[in-house]
């Protein structure tokens, strides 16, 4: 007899709506069922990083987003209003909740399989779509308060049942916020747009939005410090744009003692709680029509035109044989670019931390700037007479994991044409990969960061951008030595090892190379000193890094 949930019995109670809105509740709760005992076999990306890949991931997961949670008990602990402490809390849940809407579950809003399978039954496209929906929601709401657990007793511990009650209803609301808006974002570019033109569209979409949550979340963390709030409530009109605004505004207007009520909390509080319920009535009204049926333009495959882009490949061809002699790893080096441009899901881990390697740099620098000039013009003459450039070592740190990325693949069934390739030594392979990897996507990266600084710099801080490029590469191939030897491409994405050992040896080693520099920018001769030993240790560590044998492959092909 097939596994009964708690949840389904739950459900049960509210079926009345889903009829009511047209929907067979009995083939929508056995849909459910279904997915939810196949959700107990699926890696979540919480546990991509671990070597469990049996029992029950599913739970497994569930303990690491709880221990995540923990740390929102902290931000209860202050003497501070409940305004700027929830907007804190639920500005982090709405950020990690997006992140993972976006890793887990944009996959399976986006899947079609389900039409395919389901719509040669007597089943209506309705139905098959609320299970779709609900069991996203299901599971979205399962890690939201799994992560919200800790604070939520927390919560009740230090202001009672009321705070309590308001928090959990408000965890609803978050997580239909999150769903719904996705939901009518992807539904806009189904209507306007086809086949693989589509699917680039909605990879693109994923980036952004990873990106724009990580800036939204730096954001909202600082709004009562870039107001000047002090702690005194005063309304500002781009509050209304802030969802953690919206959801933090009822603990003042309903808990706080000695807190004036004022109008703007009233019309946040509103705010927060009508746009996710508009949200869901817009979905169901309008939405669940119209998505299913537009999903199968997924399928449709569009020729790609790519003459326009025939002459500049040749010249970027010619450039990197002049940097990449060796004739195989060049071979590797265009592959794994290849292999970057045309496959989605690397791009989706790939592109947000490039992106991100540019905007915490220059996150922290406006932070220094702010805490110590505030709004003073004298700031960038301040920042050209300091060292600030080794904030860039934050640029090198971030992408030297980037790497990781290329090591997985939609496509690692194919990597059997390893072994068969008339190679002496895998590092060949792995090597150009990394140098294809480096010339594409770090050194444009790179050059970005460096211009920014150049500003308040000049020209005299060539010298310096070059010893830090220089320890990048240093840093990249040490990682290289010492993490297990993987071949690009070749292994599943819900796999893989721990990498916390590297991390802090990343961490270690990037505060050495800056604090040397520092410490050496004084010092003419032996700064020279340190920027020639860096260059030949980096030169020689990645000519005699490729001598590795089939045996010390990672992963057997």
């Amino acid at each position: 007899m097939m596994k009964d949930f708690l949840i389904l019995k739950i459900l049960d109670f509210f079926s009345f709506f889903y009829r009511l809105g047209g929907i067979d509740y009995g083939s929508m709760r056995r849909i459910l069922q279904i997915k939810l005992l196949t959700d107990q076999r699926r890696v979540p990306a919480v546990l991509v990083n671990t070597k469990k890949e049996s029992g029950n991931n599913y739970h497994s997961a569930l303990i690491i987003y709880g221990l995540m949670g923990i740390v929102f008990i902290f931000l209860l602990i202050p003497p501070f209003p409940l305004f700027f402490k929830m907007n804190l809390v639920f500005c982090m849940l709405i950020f990690m909740i997006t992140m993972t809407m976006v890793s887990e579950f944009s996959s399976l809003l986006l899947d079609t399989q389900d039409r395919q399978i389901l719509l040669s039954k007597p089943l209506k496209p309705q139905t098959i779509n609320a299970a779709k929906i609900t069991h996203i929601l299901i599971n979205l709401w399962t890690i939201t308060y799994v992560m919200a657990g800790p604070s939520l007793i927390a919560g009740l511990l230090m202001f009672g049942f009321p705070f309590f009650a308001i928090y959990f209803f408000i965890l609803l609301l978050i997580s239909g916020l999150v769903l719904f808006l996705t939901v009518l974002l992807y539904f806009l570019m189904l209507m306007l747009f086809d086949g693989d033109k589509l699917k680039d569209l909605i990879n693109y979409f994923q980036i952004v939005l990873t990106f724009a949550m990580s800036i939204g979340y730096q954001f909202s963390s600082r709004i009562f410090h870039l107001m000047g709030y002090k702690f005194v409530l005063r309304f500002e009109w781009w509050m209304y744009l802030l969802p953690s605004a919206w959801f933090a505004a009822p603990f003042s207007l309903l808990l706080e003692k000695g807190v004036e009520v004022q109008s703007y909390l009233v019309y946040l509080s509103l705010t927060g709680l009508i746009v996710p319920i508009l949200l869901l009535v817009i979905y169901f009204k309008i939405v669940i029509k119209y998505f299913e049926k537009n999903l199968g333009k997924l399928n449709k495959v569009a020729v790609k035109k790519g003459k326009g882009l025939e002459r500049r490949a040749l010249i970027f061809n010619k450039i990197i044989r002049l940097i990449v002699p060796n004739r195989l790893e060049y071979i590797f080096c265009r592959f794994s670019q290849k292999m970057i441009a045309s496959e989605r899901s690397i791009r989706l881990r790939l592109y947000p931390s490039l992106a991100l390697s540019i905007f915490m740099p220059l996150i922290m620098l406006g932070n220094f700037i702010y805490s110590g000039n505030g709004a003073d013009n004298q700031a960038p003459t301040d920042i050209s007479q300091g060292s600030y450039y080794l904030i860039i070592y934050i640029t090198v740190f971030m992408l030297s994991f980037t790497p990781l990325a290329i090591n997985s693949s939609e496509y690692y069934k194919g990597a059997w044409i390893y072994k068969v390739l008339p190679i002496e030594f895998p590092g060949v392979i792995i090597k150009g990969a990394l140098k294809g990897l480096i010339l594409k996507y770090f050194v444009p990266v790179y050059l970005i960061m460096s211009l920014i600084f150049a500003v308040p710099y000049g020209v005299r801080l060539i010298p310096q951008l070059v010893l830090i490029l220089s320890n990048m590469l240093l840093l990249i191939i040490l990682l290289f030595k010492l993490s297990p030897k993987e071949l690009p491409f070749a292994k599943k994405f819900q796999t893989g090892e721990s990498r916390v050992g590297l991390v802090f040896g990343s961490i270690a080693l990037c505060g050495i190379f800056a604090a040397l520099q520092y410490a050496l920018s004084a010092e003419g001769l032996w700064w020279f000193l340190y920027l020639i030993t860096a260059m030949i240790v980096s030169v020689y560590l990645w000519r005699t890094s490729g001598r590795i044998s089939w045996e010390d492959v990672w992963r057997d092909i």
